[in-house]
């Protein structure tokens, strides 16, 4: 059995900080589960600790911004040899220094962890909604929180390195009826597991959706014979529907690339590939339909006889010298 990820108790967190365990706790159990599951990697749990400065605790870092009924931001910071290990784990290759594909892993756990986070705070009736990861690598560099105040840093050990969750969030929520109540009984009366039993009761990991693209990929992009067409009237209908077709499963990739945190990685990598070159054929479609329409416009004189005008390089030397032969 996997070892429980631990969770925090007020007690656990340093005096100056205000923010709730509520907050904290899904990102520690997403950490875990996360690194096990797409990494192949245990990572051990320190002492957390409020940090007040910006420098960040480790080398690379993946900073995320949230909204919604929490404000704030996540940071991962891995250092170098950290990181590279873990993402030889991932991707069953080796990698000697930081290179595109290491901080594309940094972008894409970072996403997983936020993600699986907020599936896990919605249990509590938390609607929290995330921005697109931005990486920051580097020695001493530094991390904005969205949110002012200290932050909350939760250490891990791997067997690669150390690498950091670095939390600021604040609650967004106008609790008339906690506001009611007195404020002794707030801090007497708070319990963390009774307030979230989600959290505290070892929520699993969000289902992934099923792979159902991966044949309408191949056929999209794949080489295909070219369709034969009596009349322009045909190959515009073909064309068009062509266009409606990868459109259309261009948005169910970008669906569930948005619906799907905790997509496989190997699956997200497939589909965000995909993408460029399912922008490049609807370029090319959208072409091909204008072309067809200019010759549908055209007649039948035009056809046969077509014109072609000159452009200034095609005009006739006037200046009187001839031209030099090339070079054999």
């Amino acid at each position: 059995m996997r070892p429980e990820a631990p969770a925090m108790s007020r007690k656990a967190l340093d005096t100056k900080s205000t923010m709730d365990v509520k907050f904290i706790n899904p990102f520690i159990h997403a950490t875990v589960e996360v690194m096990e599951t797409m990494a192949f990697v245990k990572p051990a749990a320190g002492k957390p600790f409020a940090k007040t400065d910006e420098i960040a605790r480790g080398e690379i870092s993946g900073i995320i911004g949230m909204t919604g009924d929490a404000i704030g931001s996540l940071a991962m910071s891995f250092t170098e040899a950290c990181i590279i290990g873990i993402v030889d784990k991932m991707l069953g290759e080796k990698h000697k220094e930081m290179n595109k594909a290491v901080l594309d892993a940094v972008g894409e756990l970072t996403n997983m962890i936020s993600g699986s986070a907020r599936k896990m705070m919605e249990k509590d009736d938390l609607k929290v909604f995330a921005a697109i990861p931005t990486i920051v690598f580097g020695r001493a560099h530094t991390v904005r929180h969205v949110v002012k105040g200290p932050s909350i840093v939760i250490p891990f050990g791997t067997d690669f390195g150390e690498f950091v969750i670095d939390i600021l969030l604040k609650s967004n929520i106008k609790q008339a009826l906690r506001q009611a109540q007195p404020q002794q009984d707030q801090k007497i009366t708070f319990d963390p597991k009774a307030h979230n039993p989600a959290v505290f009761g070892r929520p699993s990991m969000p289902a992934q959706g099923p792979d159902i693209l991966p044949s309408q990929i191949e056929k999209d992009l794949g080489s295909s014979v070219p369709a034969e067409h009596k009349t322009a009237a045909e190959r515009m209908e073909h064309l068009r529907r062509a266009l409606a077709e990868t459109n259309a499963t261009r948005d169910a990739i970008m669906k569930q690339l948005k619906e799907q945190p905790f997509m496989e990685y190997t699956r997200r990598q497939r589909y965000r590939k995909a993408l460029p070159a399912y922008d490049a054929k609807i370029k090319r479609l959208r072409l091909d339909i204008a072309a067809a329409e200019t010759i549908m416009k055209m007649s039948k004189e035009d056809l046969e006889n077509p014109t072609i005008k000159p452009h200034f390089q095609h005009y006739p030397n006037t200046s009187g010298g001839s031209k030099p032969e090339p070079k054999k």
